[in-house]
């Protein structure tokens, strides 16, 4: 039996979250799903998040996130090419390897499972981490029906190993390819049963067409009840020393942008700010402007984000409502 909480500590103070990336809701407790179909940027995502935790730095170039040390428990990839990812990010952020001592650990191809009585030796490992990263939930959990409903006891453990050693774990998964207007949104993509989502504290879904920037859809946030809106990331390969791609970088495009932006992105973002131009101020939302311009809605949705971040457009009125403003600012400049 679990401990017992008398009335005298239920109505306690509570302690401050400790938060790893407050935006995204990542704390050490329940997992945070990672989940995306094949080369949808889930995984290289995650290893530049461990980067970004372990020399403080935003993640992706825009959430703030709180400096620690990093596991990475690779079942998946292998030593050489999560290593190879690992040194391409780092030369393209200007990181020296030596700043990661004790702060980026790899565990590769482990011969234990989260889902065997030796999964346990996960929690000794995690003592003094901050940030766990096990990828893949399928490969990890090999004796597991990912179909079933008790599918979800591998991520519980995680939560309650997460709760003693104060390590906020990150698990990747597959996820089907969304289908286009598929009831239920992007968290319908997640593979297996629906408990591996009820499992999770939070929820975030990748999904990107080739040569296009990965949609990132924050589903589900447990603790403090508010998803972050839809936002967009640039993978691209970065040149060093006249080697094209000896470099590789994950950016934000709702933030500091990336080296280059998709021509598509801009166009769209130019089609948004003519429409809202012309009628000076446009009443409705996202998906108002999605009907009127044919794209899809989180697309929109960045490029709403993006213009109203250079001050090309304000919104105003109420959240159900909302009203977007031109401004008039040389901001425009950026959409043509």
């Amino acid at each position: 039996m679990g401990s017992l909480l008398q009335a005298g500590d239920i109505f306690a103070p509570l302690p401050p979250v400790n938060w790893l990336c407050e935006a995204l809701d990542m704390a050490p407790g329940a997992p945070i799903l990672f989940a995306g179909y094949g080369f949808s940027g889930k995984t290289v995502s995650a290893q530049d998040l461990a980067l970004s935790v372990a020399v403080g730095a935003p993640a992706w170039g825009r959430f703030p996130v709180r400096q620690g040390r990093v596991l990475h428990v690779d079942y998946e990839q292998g030593s050489h090419l999560t290593r190879l990812r690992y040194q391409r990010l780092a030369r393209a952020r200007g990181i020296d390897p030596r700043a990661l001592d004790e702060r980026l650990v790899l565990a590769p191809l482990p011969s234990w499972y989260l889902d065997s009585d030796s999964g346990d030796v996960l929690a000794r490992l995690c003592e003094g981490f901050d940030l766990v990263i096990v990828d893949s939930f399928r490969a990890a959990c090999p004796h597991t029906d990912e179909n079933a409903s008790d599918s979800r006891i591998p991520l519980d453990r995680l939560g309650r190993m997460s709760e003693k050693t104060g390590v906020a774990p990150v698990v990747v998964h597959h996820a089907r390819k969304p289908a286009r207007d598929a009831q239920g949104g992007a968290r319908m993509s997640v593979r297996g049963s629906g408990a591996l989502y009820d499992a999770c504290g939070s929820v975030l879904v990748f999904a990107a067409e080739k040569g296009e920037p990965t949609t990132v859809a924050h589903e589900k946030a447990r603790i403090s009840g508010r998803p972050h809106a839809d936002f967009q990331l640039w993978i691209e390969d970065v040149e060093i020393d006249g080697d094209p791609a000896a470099g590789l970088r994950v950016s934000c495009l709702n933030g500091p942008g990336p080296t280059r932006v998709p021509d598509r992105f801009t166009q769209l973002k130019g089609r948004v700010l003519e429409l809202v131009k012309a009628d000076g101020t446009f009443t409705g939302g996202v998906n108002l402007l999605r009907s009127r311009l044919g794209a899809k809605r989180e697309d929109v949705g960045a490029a709403v984000a993006d213009l109203e971040r250079s001050g090309a457009i304000r919104r105003e009125g109420s959240y159900h409502r909302p009203t977007f403003v031109y401004q008039g600012t040389d901001s425009d400049s950026q959409c043509a």
